[in-house]
């Protein structure tokens, strides 16, 4: 028996609202993004089978098709809309202020400028010029004259043995003071010797500023010094060919030979003798000694009676001519300096200038 149309109309509302259901919780799962479970919609309305079962053998009645089902529109949920962030604009770094320029040190005011210390003049040496930094003990330039404060004692034809200076030293032959141009200060010491003028042993014209009487100039024992002096032997001067001595300056002892000698050969060789039994070198031999020309000595020297421990070398204008040599310079208490002529007898005027004498410490 067919439905009534009551009950078929309410049949198929029930499964419009069925599917309204499920297409409603499909959305609302589309919606949230996740998968949901669609479940159908319970309903109390029962779909019995076509026929009763009374009439189950019967063949059933084509039913109606049933009527399209019209699904009620479902709101869709407009699609979110993401609106951008709004761009930060960016904003400018403040630009650094300028560190404040650093303030000028300040200048120093100038320290006043140190007035110049005039330096002192150094103080002359009495009576000649020494060697730069060394103790002076004498010296004489002979721009004074012959002061009989330097040279103590004086040896010439008229006095047996040295003599004092002051007064009677001035006669003929004797050292005299003279005008020399062509030198610094052009005055010089001048000594002539002629025959005859003999005086104890030899001929002599010579000054000694002590002797062996031990006077304040006396060398003793274990002194080391320097010795300088100028020279010129006269262009008029003719030496003998006979092998005697002929001395121009000497270190004497009290009893006994020179210890130490400057002198002339026979050929006019300049000549140094260190000690009493020592052999002369040749400071400059005769082809380069020049009579009439000025020439520098230096003589270093040490004064002892021990041959070991005494000895002496030399210069000649600055070079060396003579290397060290020992030899005896003492033979008792003390040697003394002497200048000027001392020699053999001989027939020919000798005569020499010297200038310019200094004993020190140093050269």
């Amino acid at each position: 028996m067919p439905l009534p149309r009551t009950r078929r109309a309410a049949a198929v509302g029930a499964l419009a609202l069925a599917t309204l259901l499920t297409g409603a919780t499909v959305a609302n799962a589309a919606r949230e993004d996740r998968p949901t479970a669609v479940t159908s919609a319970e309903s109390d309305v029962q779909v019995t089978p076509a026929a009763s079962r009374g009439q189950a053998n019967k063949k059933p009645k084509a039913t109606e098709p049933p009527a399209p089902t019209t699904s009620a529109p479902v709101d869709e949920q407009p699609p979110t809309t993401t609106t951008p962030a709004p761009t930060a604009t960016p904003t400018a770094a403040p630009e650094p202020e300028p560190a404040p320029a650093p303030a000028p040190a300040p200048t120093p005011a100038p320290e006043p400028t140190a007035e110049p210390t005039a330096e002192p003049e150094p103080e002359p040496v009495a009576a000649g010029r020494g060697p730069a930094g060394n103790t002076v003990l004498w010296s004489d330039d002979f721009e004074s004259g012959l002061d009989c404060g330097v040279w103590v004692h004086v040896q010439n034809h008229e006095t047996a043995a040295s003599s004092s200076l002051c007064p009677g030293w001035a006669a003929e032959g004797s050292p005299t003071r003279t005008t020399f141009p062509t030198i610094d200060g052009n005055r010089v010491a001048r000594f002539e010797l002629r025959q005859g003028d003999r005086s104890a042993g030899g001929e002599r014209s010579e000054l000694s500023p002590s002797s062996a009487d031990k006077s304040a100039t006396a060398l003793t024992e274990g002194f080391e010094g320097w010795f300088q002096q100028r020279l010129m032997v006269d262009p008029s001067m003719q030496q003998e060919q006979n092998g005697r001595f002929y001395i121009l300056t000497q270190w004497h002892t009290g009893i006994s030979s020179p210890a130490i000698t400057l002198g002339l050969s026979d050929a006019n060789d300049l000549l140094l003798r260190v000690g009493m039994e020592g052999k002369s070198q040749v400071l400059v031999p005769a082809g380069e000694f020049q009579l009439g020309e000025w020439f520098d000595v230096n003589v270093h020297f040490v004064m002892s009676n021990d041959p070991a421990t005494g000895g002496a070398e030399a210069w000649v204008d600055g070079v060396q001519r003579a290397g060290w040599q020992y030899g005896r310079t003492m033979m008792d208490s003390g040697s003394y300096l002497k200048i000027g002529q001392y020699r053999d007898s001989q027939a020919a005027t000798g005569i020499t200038y010297v200038d310019d004498v200094v004993l020190s410490t140093n050269r």
